[in-house]
């Protein structure tokens, strides 16, 4: 096969076509595109390419994903009031909402865990009771038009180069990192299903709105996260009777309008890998070994066998940051020997890249990945 376009290689890979060599696109975060560039300001949907480039990557762009509101916009009978905390860089937001009939509150922690990097969750959710819910269902706005343009500019920055796949969550996820604590929605479930499958009615069914303009936006590729949802915490059970539902409807939806899911487990999978092939997702990533995971690649491969294009295995915590360019090579070529012929795939790494990963070491994984990647 003759030499295809980083975009055509990857669109066929996702499509489970063949291809003239295995991509190399592991996953580069806004992180690393500021480390790179020196800078917090960087213009990282037009600069994530150049990072991609320089190293010699296939390129996924993720860092272009618009900004979903979970409680917005505000309206007559929905006023949101914010409060910004500072204590050196790390912020926390808090949230009041006041309806005609009660409040809501949310509380939101940004703490900075390395120069460029910084996670951001809620340390205090908004539905604590039904009553909440109601509250949402009664007098939260529609969702409104929302600025894609971020969209547009990263696929011009990309070109025939490669893809453009900005995050979403996935329909468990956006639960459980937007609406409700995580341990009430597990015992939501089981104790009171009326209540749990509501919220994730309602939620869900906004969500679509605003994912469908990301897909009417033009992107190829969702990046899906699912990995609230992970073996660690969930029986297979539990997974295939409250969760897989969801998923499963909601990878449909964008599916059907030509767009693949891009299914984003980082953690611990093994127990629910043999329930995923069944959501139908066109790729799913992250294949995480031990120590960080406890999936095996070569059972993983043989799961999912020529139906789902494979993404990871690479380890980007102890072996990009701390190994040998010689170990890397290494490891790249035993992970490729595992997969070649058997299914589709993307060498990619098992999360995004940290701080302070020697660059010898990332073109180490490049070379490795073009010299091994033929088909």
């Amino acid at each position: 096969m003759s030499e295809l376009t980083g975009r055509a290689r990857l669109l066929r890979v996702f499509r489970q076509q063949p291809v003239d060599r295995i991509p190399v696109s592991p996953f580069i975060h806004i992180n690393y595109v500021r480390e790179f560039f020196g800078s917090h300001d960087v213009d990282y949907v037009a600069r994530t390419p150049e990072v991609y480039r320089h190293f010699g990557f296939d390129i996924i762009h993720r860092n272009c994903s618009p900004t979903y509101e979970p409680l917005g916009p505000a309206g007559l009978d929905w006023q949101i009031e914010k409060a910004v905390r500072r204590q050196g860089r790390d912020e926390t937001t808090t949230t009041v909402i006041r309806t005609p009939d009660g409040e809501l509150r949310a509380v939101e922690a940004l703490r900075w865990v390395y120069e460029y990097d910084a996670e951001n969750s809620l340390v205090e959710y908004p539905i604590k009771e039904e009553a909440d819910l109601e509250l949402m269902v009664r007098y939260l706005p529609s969702v409104p038009a929302v600025d894609m343009s971020d969209i547009a500019r990263a696929r011009a920055a990309v070109g025939e180069e490669g893809v453009i796949a900005p995050w979403t969550q996935g329909a468990f996820n956006l639960l459980a990192a937007y609406y409700r604590k995580l341990d009430d929605l597990l015992l939501d479930a089981v104790s009171n299903p009326p209540f749990y499958h509501r919220l994730m009615e309602f939620c869900l069914a906004r969500y679509m709105t605003f994912v469908q303009q990301m897909i009417d936006a033009g992107v190829d590729i969702i990046s899906y996260a699912g990995n609230i949802a992970n073996a660690k915490l969930l029986s297979p059970a539990f997974f295939r009777e409250y969760i897989w539902p969801y998923e499963k409807r909601f990878i449909d939806f964008i599916q059907s309008q030509g767009v693949a899911v891009l299914y984003h487990n980082c953690g611990y999978a093994r127990r629910l890998i043999p329930l995923y092939p069944s959501l139908g997702m066109r790729a799913y990533e992250s294949l995480t070994p031990p120590p960080y995971g406890d999936t095996i690649l070569s059972q993983a491969v043989q799961v999912f066998g020529m139906g789902t294009t494979l993404s990871g295995n690479i380890d980007q915590l102890d072996l990009l940051r701390k190994g040998t360019p010689d170990e890397i090579a290494a490891a790249v070529r035993e992970v490729l020997d595992t997969v070649r012929g058997r299914c589709h795939f993307v060498l990619a790494t098992t999360d995004y890249f940290n701080e302070n990963t020697p660059h010898d070491n990332i073109h180490a994984l490049a070379e490795a990945g073009h010299r091994h990647g033929r088909q």
